[in-house]
């Protein structure tokens, strides 16, 4: 008996029987989490999911756990395998939480507590295991042991890393194209963005101009909006297979795309295999790359590839790829200039005696090409959409003069716009996310490429500006990812050891916080009720000649798009011979009544509740 208590002293260790514990509690409240969501359709931020949870069952499940486990470590001795498992455990039961109360201000409190686990996991004289340092010579000096052991935690060939990569791309395409492809097969996507832009590809597939009629109520070229000519590039796929899912999807993918440039960046900055597997990884699931699609296609999807692919040639100092890169990148839109003028900025101080020149001519370049663009825009458009920027402009003082003048005389009015509530959430949604890392250096330098994010994200009142399920913040996001990494790869050791994985999970859990919740799209796509009705909806549609013009509202667009002459009625005064109306919702732009009891209207199809079409019988008469 004596014996037997002095070996349990022995082998007794408070901080791994707590550890142990936690890893336990945290699985049985992850498996009940799951079990109660399914079967009481009750979630963890309810105060009666506590009556769904069995507490004689709950207390005697976590101590059979914690015993297994106790006894499993104890016999095996491997520090790092349940430093690992407790990883896993806590951010599951964190994810699962968030998914569950997507709210940020608990993704926030529910990422500070995570810092714990990380802390003790990945302490630095316990990460021989996980040492991420792709060197020799530390191996060799530490023995046979110490080699075995760093595999565990490295990739052993650039093959892993690969391969990590292309399942996270893959990942990333499945979600994002999958999910808003979805929008539109189950009548979600509205005219603008989708509707206009896949008339726009029609237009270019059949007559190679940028043509629309639904973007501004006439028919106009979109380069008289947005100097976009990129969209080229998307051509030959939207030319496979003409449909508006198309080019969800491949917005989804031209994104993942930026994943080739950010390798070579985080091997530039000297991040290893597995470190570059994790930003990879956070990268997939920062919530601005994904959540920026949902509203579907729009010509802001090259920045984050162009960004990165413009600073990684820029970091080799290889003059053709960088000048490559910056013409596709002021291809994307006239205000993408504003991204490559930062850029370029910070490559100025950061290379100031080997790229000087260079830089200065494309900065002087990229300033003309804005100029040009506003200009050209003012006479063959509608200008520069300056007005979104309204509320930091004074009277009548001009809108870029007037900006300068108001932060320059009131700069405490400058920190009202940009620290309301919206704001504040957005910014934990997109500097949170990356732990403010971005904001983690010494060097002022870095923080021009923070002018973006501030002058399109923060200035403006406009409330897409500060919203992540917009496209307004892959370039700004994509600046501030960028920052992530730089600032990473100059933390020592044993910050950079707890800061990377922390920064995937971080991400990971913002992402089930926004994001992931749009997936709700595939629950409605797959009831049998919506699938009637989309059945119905197609149905009604295929009935229009694809030679008619059609007035529709806006989330029929997108299914008429492939045609010369569409409409949305809520902006219209035109006349077709078809319309369209989308019953599911009501609305006071219309009143299906006038078309069912007006002689000068033929029934095509009508559904109560779903949908109707009618042929205007006076139309060529009038025409």
């Amino acid at each position: 008996m004596m014996n037997t208590m002095k070996n349990f002293r022995k082998n007794f260790n408070l901080k791994h029987c707590v550890i142990r514990f936690i890893m336990a509690w945290c699985f049985v409240c992850l498996i009940e989490a799951v079990w109660i969501a399914v079967t009481a359709k009750k979630k963890m931020s309810t105060l009666s999911y506590v009556g769904e949870v069995p507490v004689a069952l709950h207390i005697l499940t976590i101590a059979v756990s914690f015993a297994v486990l106790h006894i499993l470590f104890e016999k095996i001795k491997n520090i790092w395998t349940e430093k690992m498992l407790l990883v896993l455990v806590t951010v599951l039961y964190a994810f699962t939480a968030v998914i569950q109360t997507p709210d940020v201000w608990f993704c926030t409190g529910m990422v500070l507590l995570l810092t714990f686990t990380f802390s003790y996991a990945f302490e630095p004289e316990a990460c021989t295991d996980i040492d991420m340092d792709n060197t020799a010579g530390m191996a060799t000096q530490a023995g046979t042991s110490q080699v075995n052991t760093q595999k565990k935690g490295e990739l052993s060939s650039r093959r892993g890393l690969h391969i990590i990569c292309i399942v996270s791309g893959v990942l990333f395409v499945l979600f994002t194209g999958g999910c808003t492809a979805l929008r539109v097969l189950a009548y979600e996507a509205p005219n603008f963005d989708c509707g206009l832009f896949s008339q726009m590809f029609h237009y270019m597939k059949t007559t190679f101009t940028m043509n629309t009629t639904s973007e501004r109520d006439h028919l106009l070229s979109h380069l008289c909006v947005h100097i976009s000519p990129d969209f080229y590039l998307l051509l030959p796929f939207y030319a496979l297979y003409s449909k508006a899912v198309t080019l969800q999807v491949m917005q989804a993918v031209v994104i993942a795309l930026g994943i080739v440039p950010l390798l070579g960046i985080c091997k530039n900055h000297g991040l290893t295999r597995m470190e570059s597997a994790l930003t990879v990884i956070a990268y997939c699931l920062y919530p601005v790359m994904s959540g920026g699609c949902f509203y579907d296609i729009h010509e802001n999807l090259f920045l984050p590839l162009f960004i990165l692919s413009f600073l990684y040639f820029l970091e080799k100092e290889n003059l053709k790829g960088s000048i490559i890169s910056l013409i596709l990148l002021l291809g994307v839109k006239e205000d993408a200039a504003v991204y490559a003028v930062c850029i370029l900025v910070y490559m100025l101080f950061v290379k100031e005696k080997t790229g000087w020149k260079r830089h200065s001519i494309m900065l002087a370049a990229s300033l003309l090409y804005f100029i040009f663009t506003t200009v050209l825009l003012s006479v063959i458009g509608d200008g520069v959409m300056t007005y979104r920027f309204d509320n930091m402009v004074y009277g009548d003082s001009g809108s870029m003069s007037g900006m300068i003048r108001t932060v320059l005389a009131d700069p405490a009015y400058l920190v009202t716009q940009v620290l309301t509530q919206e704001k504040l959430e957005f910014i934990m949604q997109t500097m949170g996310a990356l732990l403010f890392l971005p904001l983690v250096s010494k060097k002022w330098s870095r923080y021009i490429l923070t002018v973006p994010y501030i002058l399109f994200n923060l200035m403006s009142d406009y409330t897409y500006f500060h919203s992540i399920y917009f496209q307004y913040a892959f370039g700004s996001g994509t600046l501030l990812f960028y920052l992530a990494v730089v600032n990473l790869s100059e933390l020592r050791r044993e910050l950079r050891l707890r800061a990377v994985p922390m920064l995937a999970a971080a991400c990971l859990l913002f992402f089930g916080a926004t994001v992931y919740q749009r997936s709700s799209v595939i629950e409605r796509y797959n009831s049998a009720y919506n699938q009637e009705v989309y059945a119905n909806f197609n149905e009604a549609l295929s009935l229009i000649p694809k030679d008619a013009g059609v007035t529709a509202t806006t989330f029929l667009c997108p299914a008429l798009s492939d045609r010369d002459i569409l409409y949305e009625l809520y902006y219209t005064d035109k006349t077709t011979e078809y319309i369209a109306l989308d019953l599911r919702t009501g609305s006071t732009d219309f009143n299906v009544d006038d078309y069912l009891n007006n002689d000068r209207y033929e029934t095509i199809y009508y559904k109560a509740f779903q949908i109707a079409v009618f042929r205007d019988l006076q139309y060529n008469d009038e025409k």
